[in-house]
């Protein structure tokens, strides 16, 4: 380590408002503390609103149907916004001549249809964002 990167590590903790940073390059500790007192309103003022702001965000659930194989996908005739419940068969996907149905984890109202009928689909892909009632 030479003292240019020393210098440039108490630049990012000054720029950042840091208390201390710790590094360790090979055999050698290095800890630098930051002697000016850090803004303190300014931190708390930032805490308070990102407080709000996970207060303001709704508790709604939602659950992503995500393909469990590699296919072509036949939709079922779904419509956003309607109803499901656990179980319910959303569409199928054919591998190779193998058909396995897509269903529903929960109960709750379809929000989104991500993928189109007769899509090609690959293991893992969004299909169906549920609303969680």
């Amino acid at each position: 380590m030479e003292l240019r990167d020393i210098k440039e590590l108490m630049k990012v903790l000054k720029k950042e408002e840091m208390h201390e940073i710790k590094v360790r390059y090979g055999k050698v500790k290095l800890t630098i503390k930051n002697s000016e007192e850090p803004h303190v309103e300014n931190i708390r003022t930032e805490i308070k609103a990102e407080k709000k702001e996970e207060q303001k965000i709704d508790t709604v659930k939602e659950e992503v149907v995500k393909s469990q194989n590699v296919g072509e996908i036949k939709l079922a005739n779904l419509e956003k916004g309607m109803p499901v419940h656990k179980g319910m068969k959303l569409g199928k996907i054919t591998t190779i001549g193998v058909e396995t149905d897509v269903k529903s984890p929960v109960d709750g109202v379809l929000k989104e249809i991500l993928v189109s009928d007769q899509a090609a689909v690959d293991f893992a892909k969004p299909l169906f964002i549920i609303e969680v009632l």
